[in-house]
């Protein structure tokens, strides 16, 4: 069934990752008043407020965001099959800690090269912690189901 709420938990990391696709999840301010904000697709170079140029592509980034977010849509229609539910729940929680990892990597790459005033992380870069925490509760409840269902074929 769709309505269980495993399904809710990964319908929650999939708009955590699209919101992660459009949202910045950090920002640098340099000693010469131009800000880089770090989105998942580029990081981006302000030297005003309006008026930015594309500092650099972090593509194996947004692929990675982009992948863990449909696997974990479709995730949720593979209910009838719940093994392979949660070994995708597995790879999605590894994919969140290589999200984890290379957000780090291009945050420290950047901030260590460049001599910088201010440094400081958004709101989504707690997403791919959050989206971690809730691809455990949705394996749990599948594993929960999965008990139960061979309980109910020990009990015939």
């Amino acid at each position: 069934m769709i309505q269980r709420k495993q399904s809710v938990f990964l319908l929650l990391v999939s708009v955590l990752m699209s919101w992660l696709l459009i949202r910045p999840y950090a920002e640098i301010t340099l000693m010469d008043g131009r800000m880089l904000i770090f989105h998942s697709l580029t990081i981006k170079d302000y030297s005003t407020p309006h008026d930015f140029v594309n500092f650099k592509y972090t593509i194996p980034l947004a692929l990675l965001v982009f992948i863990t977010g449909a696997l974990n849509f479709v995730n949720i229609f593979l209910f009838s099959r719940r093994l392979l539910q949660i070994r995708l729940c597995v790879v999605s929680t590894v994919l969140l800690v290589m999200i984890l990892l290379a957000m780090l990597y291009y945050y420290i790459m950047i901030r260590n090269s460049m001599e910088h005033m201010l440094h400081v992380f958004r709101v989504a870069s707690i997403f791919p912690i959050l989206g971690i925490i809730f691809n455990f509760l949705a394996y749990r409840a599948i594993h929960q189901d999965e008990m139960l269902v061979k309980s109910y074929d020990r009990i015939r």
